[in-house]
């Protein structure tokens, strides 16, 4: 009985924390108004449609959801949105936040890395194209031209 009330306590514990967390995110569209060229770029990419290419019956089947719509849970974006890779927004998204890197790191913002993109790209999914890390890294490409825009501004 002991192990039973154990194991419900953390699923409990497990299941509020994740409906914790859900909360940190805003929505791509929060990212949009000070980083509109990146969510321009991003609105080109696979990703901001990864819901649409799953049949009516694997967008109810979670194995795939956990990929293809992981923020599904906040209702706040169906894809593979902005905070599905840099963490929810909540944060970092305060504009004075956002001017001090090591400060938006602190307080949730995540630079992805490979090893973040084979969470889903891996052997275990079921496109078995090989996951060629740099290649993919370019057809996401969504930061090159507010980066350049930046340092315009700066040297003028």
């Amino acid at each position: 009985m002991r192990s039973l009330l154990s194991r419900v306590f953390a699923l409990s514990l497990a299941c509020t924390s994740l409906a914790a967390l859900a909360h940190d995110f805003l929505g791509s569209e929060s990212c949009q108004a000070c980083h509109p060229d990146a969510y321009a770029a991003w609105q080109t990419t696979a990703h901001a449609r990864s819901r649409d290419v799953l049949s009516p019956q694997q967008q109810r089947d979670m194995r795939c959801l956990s990929c293809h719509s992981p923020n599904q849970v906040d209702q706040k974006s169906a894809h593979v949105a902005c905070e599905s890779c840099h963490g929810g927004g909540q944060y970092y998204s305060a504009n004075y936040v956002m001017k001090d890197p090591e400060l938006a790191r602190l307080v949730g913002l995540v630079d992805p890395a490979e090893k973040s993109c084979r969470g889903c790209h891996d052997g275990a999914s079921p496109s078995l194209k090989p996951f060629e890390f740099a290649t993919k890294l370019k057809a996401i490409d969504h930061w090159t031209v507010e980066r350049e825009k930046r340092k315009a501004a700066r040297s003028k």
